[in-house]
């Protein structure tokens, strides 16, 4: 039996199309990586430096824990960037001055940068892998090849680890994984996994409660999941209160920008406070899925894709963050060309988005180039603007990215909402079968 299913795994990724896939996602990777940079990267790698040059690897930030997995890779891989200890930033850590434009330039002058950013941006790499190979493999045989193709050959995914060098995807990843053991029937590993995933990024948080009721037993057990979050989080904000007296809680409320984000797209009251359009959206939601109460991976599948497309396309949409709104809905987009050229459009909107953002996310990537090749470069965004005006088109791009995000997430509740009714065959599922 072993023998059979090993074998059978051998000829699904022996497939040449598959191969050709993986070859041509990798090779990407690999050029772009040595080739841009972010100052994200040089930030988050920054206080990586500064944590183990003090031994303090718990000093309080917004990203605590992608901060810790960050130290302890740039501890793995210091000794391979001889000459580096004079790299980074000592101000890298201070809310509301970071690094300074001199130590971006010292970075940029390091003789090994080509193999510091290959290095940095390796995890990120394994993320996308992850992610792709966990879709790939839980596919039904004749979409594998789309569903794979719609996330590892994704512009928005290379983009956002290869070139932006964000770390977005490593969550992804964790998220991921967190439903494929949830659909292995191990329910509290992937609750563990979903959480840590929500401790590391923003976007999972929301994901949490339906997470618990599709992969309910009783509802008990959804009780105490939820009391094992705020136990756990009022555990470490008492450590950090007592330890340092700062209130982690009190500190994200005041000062993160992904809470001001929630309510930035907001409804006019009158003369009332405006009414923030995704918390509205999503405590709807929210309380019709709990009446529903269905349960099961393909429940969940449906609830994540679209509360992870209603965030990215209900709060401002900064382009290192559009990729939350993919890993589930991509199994849903690779059902059928309406899926797919949905997808496209989606890429093609997004790569459109970067010039609302100007140089800094589109030539000025290419610093590692030379300064004197960005500066030949002329700036997108102000070329943009001579051609159409940006009141006019930023607009209706935004309302064309946010549009077809929320249609993606409609498909994917959609899909199931048939599934469930029996009017087709079963849709495709993200993370293994339905228990």
């Amino acid at each position: 039996m072993k023998d059979r299913i090993a074998r059978s795994a051998l000829d699904r990724f022996s497939d040449p199309a598959i191969v050709a896939i993986w070859s041509l996602g990798l090779l990407l990777r690999l050029v772009a990586m040595p080739l841009t940079f972010h100052t994200d990267l040089y930030q988050i790698y920054s206080r990586a430096a500064l944590a183990l040059a003090t031994g303090d690897w718990f000093a309080w930030n917004s990203q605590l824990v992608a901060q810790l997995v960050h130290t302890l890779w740039f501890f793995l891989v210091r000794p391979a960037l001889p000459g580096s200890d004079g790299l980074w930033s000592p101000t890298a850590g201070v809310a509301g001055i970071g690094a300074q434009p001199a130590d971006v330039e010292r970075f940029l002058q390091y003789p090994l940068l080509a193999r510091a950013l290959v290095l940095l941006k390796l995890p990120y790499l394994a993320g996308d892998a992850v992610t792709g190979w966990l879709l790939a493999r839980l596919a039904p045989e004749e979409r594998r090849r789309w569903v794979l193709g719609l996330w590892w050959l994704n512009p928005i995914v290379v983009y956002t680890s290869a070139c932006f060098g964000r770390h977005d995807t490593l969550w992804i990843a964790l998220l991921v994984t967190g439903a494929a053991a949830a659909a292995l029937d191990r329910r509290w590993w992937g609750f563990a996994l979903t959480t840590l995933a929500a401790a590391a990024r923003f976007f999972p948080v929301f994901v949490i409660p339906f997470y618990l009721v599709s992969f309910r037993r009783s509802w008990r057990q959804v009780l105490v999941g939820f009391g094992a979050v705020a136990f756990a989080w009022l555990a470490v904000d008492a450590a950090f209160v007592f330890r340092r007296g700062v209130s982690p809680t009190l500190t994200l409320l005041g000062d993160y920008p992904h809470v001001r984000y929630l309510v930035a797209v907001a409804l006019p009251a009158g003369g009332d406070v405006p009414l923030p359009v995704f918390p509205l959206l999503y405590t709807v939601v929210l309380c019709a899925w709990l009446r529903r109460a269905p349960q099961g991976i393909g429940a969940y599948r449906a609830a994540a894709a679209a509360v992870l497309c209603a965030v990215v396309a209900l709060t401002p949409v900064h382009p290192q963050y559009v990729v939350w709104a993919l890993p589930f809905a991509v199994p849903v987009l690779a059902r059928d060309g309406v899926g797919r050229s949905l997808a496209v459009v989606q890429a093609g909107a997004f790569l459109l988005w970067l010039l609302r953002w100007g140089a800094p996310v589109t030539t000025e990537l290419f610093l590692p180039l030379g300064d004197e090749f960005v500066r030949s470069l002329p700036d997108p965004q102000l070329v943009a603007a001579a051609l159409v005006p940006a009141s006019v088109w930023q607009p209706a791009l935004r309302a064309v990215l946010t549009g077809v995000t929320l249609w993606i997430g409609w498909l994917a509740v959609e899909e199931e909402l048939r599934r469930r009714s029996g009017r087709r065959e079963p849709a495709v599922q993200v993370v293994g079968d339905e228990r």
